[in-house]
């Protein structure tokens, strides 16, 4: 996107959709001066302080007023943009908030393009690339952990901490930098010893960070949980009973799940991303096979997986937990009976002996709460908890990991013996890695693709 940071830009920054209010953004130099242009209240915006709030209505071009609004003003710097900024809120509905805004671009507004208010804002040193980043999590978060997880990069915490570790860096760059200019005249300004502690100690803090990674993702992208089990054991039935809707169809007949469904499910903050699949067994149907090959290759991936095994129908155990050999060492893995109003209360007490199981009734809802809880005992097993530097974002964990990879470079040269000049070199790149996370140095096509996935209105 070619940035014309010379226009005034405009859009509807609200879900399109009826509500309550529709809010329309105006940002750039003449954007006081166009909303002037269309709005009529009891004074001139152009005459209003910044963070006032004013009444009045919306017009045509040949005076017809359109809606009754409230017209915000705020003023450069004091904006989110960092540019003079109006917040044009009118009633809800797509057809009014599409007529004041196709005014106000008749007024001398541009359409803004995906994430151009957002971008302007990095652009003006309003928020790091980081942040800019974090406001888009924000939005997209889809459980508690990732909204904390946000929240957090929001307040400028991933980014205060790689700006100084990048610091250090430069510091570091600097002194062997000037310790060259002093090596014919036999002068040491940084001796190995300090070069060495230093570059340890930014080391462990990368591992730290790039470590934190695994849990951000975690938040971010929910943990993935796989129903499986043989035909009939009652896996879509709890897949619905734990969405608390009728999403998986389900029938008395077994082979009915042919393809993998998937919701997200919010369980005491932690988003669950829950998969319920064809059941596992040999058959001679193309659909029905093609199925269990999509249940295994989900399999493979899950961080969860629960056994769902029909407590009503004589078990052979080495059938149940044959497909149990392939599981991966970081996978967790719940017996989870199903069907347990119709046994006795002696066969139900001991199911739940067993290590690793839950007894419950997809019909009744009984055990439903307990397998929610075994769900989260899981993740706490995992540890997803977020800190106040937690990195969620792929991009910012491989620019971590190129840095480190530099500094594990320049400990390799010290130790190696290598001049100064070969180390300074690979600490300025660890360095500019760094940079590449909080936008002090990024290309033009990286902004165009994290600005892209923005909305229009942000």
């Amino acid at each position: 996107m070619k940035l014309r940071l010379n226009d005034t830009i405009a859009a509807i920054a609200t879900p399109p959709g009826e509500g309550a209010i529709a809010v329309i953004r105006i940002s750039g130099a003449a954007s006081i001066a166009i909303a002037d242009r269309v709005f009529r209240g009891r004074t001139p915006l152009a005459e209003a302080p910044g963070f006032t709030v004013h009444y009045g209505t919306v017009n045509e071009s040949n005076g017809a007023p359109v809606d009754q609004v409230l017209a915000t003003v705020f003023r450069s710097p004091h904006s989110y943009t960092g540019e003079d900024q109006i917040e044009i809120s009118c009633h809800g509905g797509m057809f009014v908030a599409q007529r004041v805004l196709d005014i106000v671009v008749g007024a001398g507004a541009r359409q803004a393009e995906a994430g151009e208010f957002t971008r302007r804002a990095f652009v003006n040193g309003k928020i790091d690339l980081a942040q800019a980043e974090a406001i888009a999590d924000m939005i997209r978060a889809k459980s508690e952990k990732m909204r904390v997880a946000s929240f957090e990069q929001l307040q400028g915490r991933l980014g205060e901490r790689v700006r100084m570790l990048r610091k250090e860096l430069m510091d570091l760059c600097g002194l062997l930098e000037v310790d060259l200019d002093f090596s014919e005249e036999d002068l040491t300004v940084i001796a190995p010893g300090e070069i060495e502690r230093r570059l340890q100690a930014i080391d462990r803090a990368l591992e730290e960070m790039i470590s934190s990674f695994e849990l951000g993702k975690l938040a971010r992208e929910g943990v993935e949980v796989v129903l499986v089990g043989k035909p009939n054991a009652g896996k879509s039935s709890i897949f619905n009973a734990l969405l608390k809707e009728e999403r998986a169809i389900v029938t008395p007949l077994p082979g009915t799940t042919r393809d993998s469904l998937e919701e997200n499910l919010s369980i005491g903050g932690v988003l669950f991303r829950v998969h319920d699949t064809a059941g596992l067994r040999e058959s001679e149907d193309i659909a029905e096979t093609e199925g269990v090959r999509r249940s295994q290759a989900i399999m493979q991936r899950a961080d969860i997986l629960l056994d769902v095994i029909d407590a009503a129908t004589p078990l052979d155990r080495e059938d149940v937990a044959g497909w149990r050999r392939g599981i991966g060492p970081s996978q967790y893995c719940l017996a989870v009976y199903n069907k347990v109003d119709l046994i006795d209360r002696s066969a139900v007490a001991k199911l739940i002996q067993e290590p690793e199981s839950v007894a419950v009734s997809a019909r009744t809802g009984e055990g439903l709460n307990e397998l929610r809880d075994c769900l989260l005992q899981m993740v706490k097993g995992r540890r997803v908890e977020i800190v106040s530097i937690t990195v969620t974002n792929s991009r910012h964990a491989q620019s971590l990991a190129r840095a480190r990879e530099r500094v594990t470079t320049a400990l390799f040269s010290l130790r190696g013996g290598a001049t100064n000049e070969f180390i300074a070199f690979d600490v300025r790149d660890a360095s500019n890695h760094l940079a590449e996370i909080t936008g002090e140095i990024t290309s033009e096509e990286i902004l165009d693709e994290i600005f892209a996935k923005f909305c229009i209105g942000k």
